[in-house]
């Protein structure tokens, strides 16, 4: 009997014992479950957050530009980035051997790469690589969608519309001026991921959706650019040169309606060309203008009233010893009327015209044709110019400077002043943007033109003089258009090396508007070291006569007179260069 209660207080000992292990236990774990649910819960709701969602960004469209009549330049297509999920791929040397032969990539390259957990293989796809990998169906191949810029046009305006980078943004020219513009708004999503890490595409939401950029509309005209550059591409084969380039503007309003160099680059691949190549040199690059700074000359001592039209200057045989050096003609001429001074372009009659005004005047007239300056035109990289201030000019300047000599100048400064003669005698503000669309509120588009610089007077007597130019008798006569009244300047400038100026070197130009009684467009060409030919009546003239006799046929603007001889027309040219 007593070891029967024994036994029973026994039992009933250990059960008390098995009680309290399962009461402490329950105790235990309900504290764990109070510790991790309410005291834990924000920092672990958060980290499983971060395990089950992932925040993603969704690629935005850039806005695309159109010339000013809406043809397309520059535009956003979708494209693909290749990445790889390597804890799915089940066919490694496969998919190192395909990827290298479609994307051009060393597969050591690759190799190294899936080394990472999800790495990026490359992107932007093309249409055809993309293609080509997806009909391999490789396992842990992800395509991620984005968007690539294309310029459909190739190298078509390329120094005008510049390019952007890998990640769209904008490095050079137009794309670069309006990046903010043009850029849109990133979206983002919020995705989840199952415990493997798979994205579950289906049970997303979006947090903010992208906002496409902004359209913009250039002044750019897409046929005058066209006939630019054919022109342009004529001449580089014929002249061989280090580079060239030509404008036209509306010298009325400053719009821009065509600006091209060669050599030039295409902006699909910009990466390619050197960075050299894809500077717009009309608006960066410098040169001596020659004799298209007479312009400025022959207007300062006109408005000064400090000569006749049929005054004679003796120009001394085309050899004259002033201020301790020679200064030269092209050719030998004798005595010239004011006229014929600027017609022939002669030098030393040009020199003996400033003389007549001085230094300080002839530097104020520059000014108030704002050289030295920048135009303010919307575009980046512009440079100012050199023009010293006057206590810096030398006992010689007077006789370079109203040459085009010591001065440097841009294109775009160079086709504003030709436009001053153009327009009725105002500086206008060369412009690139005609719209954007949208309107944005925050962009205000204000381009203006100053206040008079020179007189109609002055004007009416020197446009006059320009037109002759142009005739058999001026130094443009390759200018001529049959029907056309064309107002215009010849340059032809030594280069300088190791500081003195080259006898090899030269850089030809010619500036000019057309017609004449309503200027339509003023134009400029530029030709960097020309071989063979090197006067700017003998090989820049030429150029602009074939661009504005197109522009004229675009422009629907006959010739004053249709019983004379059309362009097909053999021409009576001269010999004469400046």
């Amino acid at each position: 009997m007593q070891k029967n209660l024994n036994r029973t207080d026994t039992f009933l000992k250990r059960g008390r014992v098995v009680e309290l292990i399962l009461y402490l236990c329950f105790v235990g774990l309900t504290g764990r479950l109070v510790y991790l649910q309410i005291i834990m819960h924000e920092k672990y709701a958060q980290e499983a957050g971060k395990i089950q969602f992932v925040q993603k960004y969704i690629p935005s469209q850039r806005g695309s530009i159109y010339d000013r009549n809406g043809n397309i330049l520059a535009m956003d297509i979708p494209a693909r980035t290749l990445y790889i999920d390597t804890r799915h791929i089940n066919e490694k040397e496969r998919v190192i051997n395909v990827l290298s032969t479609v994307l051009k990539i060393p597969k050591s390259e690759i190799e190294k790469k899936l080394k990472e957990k999800y790495p990026r293989i490359k992107r932007k796809l093309t249409v055809e690589e993309f293609t080509a990998i997806e009909k391999e169906k490789l396992k842990g191949i992800v395509f991620e969608d984005e968007f690539m810029r294309v310029y459909p046009k190739g190298s078509f305006a390329c120094h005008v519309l510049g390019s952007t980078n890998i990640d769209g943004k904008g490095i050079e020219g137009i794309e670069l001026q309006y990046d903010d513009v043009l850029s849109g708004e990133s979206g983002l999503v919020m995705v989840l991921r199952d415990g493997r890490g798979n994205y579950l595409s289906s049970f997303s939401r979006v947090i903010r959706p992208p906002v496409k950029g902004k359209d913009i509309y250039l002044t750019i005209d897409e046929n005058i650019q066209q006939i630019v550059e054919e022109e342009i591409d004529k001449c580089w084969e014929s002249s061989n040169p280090k580079k060239i380039s030509v404008i036209v503007m509306d010298p009325r309003t400053g719009e821009i309606l065509a600006m091209a160099n060669k050599p030039n680059f295409d902006p699909n691949c910009p990466g390619k060309f050197s960075p050299e190549l894809r500077k717009n040199y009309a608006v960066t690059d410098l040169f001596e203008p020659g004799s298209i700074f007479k312009i400025v000359t022959a207007a300062a001592v006109l408005e000064e009233k400090k000569v006749r039209l049929n005054e004679i200057f003796n120009c001394e045989g085309g050899k004259w010893f002033i201020r301790g050096h020679f200064l030269h003609d092209a050719h030998p001429y004798g005595p010239l009327d004011f006229q014929q001074i600027i017609i022939k372009s002669s030098n030393i009659g040009t020199v003996k015209l400033a003389l007549r005004i001085g230094e300080e005047t002839l530097y104020h007239y520059i000014r108030k044709f704002c050289f030295g300056e920048k135009t303010g035109i919307d575009f980046p990289g512009e440079i100012r110019g050199i023009l010293r201030p006057l206590d810096k000019w030398s006992d010689f300047s007077i006789t370079a400077i109203p040459i085009g000599q010591e001065v440097a100048v841009t294109c775009l400064q160079a086709i504003r002043a030709i436009s001053v003669f153009a327009n009725g005698g105002y500086i206008v503000q060369p412009h690139i943007l005609k719209k954007i669309e949208p309107p944005d509120p925050s962009k205000t588009i204000s381009f203006v033109h100053g206040e008079s610089i020179i007189s109609g007077e002055t004007i009416s007597t020197l446009n006059d003089i320009l037109s002759k130019v142009v005739s058999e008798e001026g130094t443009a006569v390759k200018a001529k258009i049959h029907g056309y009244t064309i107002c215009g300047k010849t340059g032809t400038a030594q280069k300088v090396e190791n500081g003195r100026y080259s006898h090899t070197k030269f850089v030809a130009s010619f500036l000019g508007f057309i017609p004449a009684e309503d200027p339509k467009v003023a134009i400029l060409v530029n030709v960097d070291e020309p071989k063979g030919a090197y006067y700017g009546g003998a090989v820049a003239a030429p150029v602009f006569k074939e661009i504005a006799w197109r522009i004229m046929q675009y422009m629907h603007i006959p010739p004053q007179a249709t019983s004379i001889a059309m362009k097909g027309e053999a021409n009576h040219e001269g010999k004469r260069t400046d």
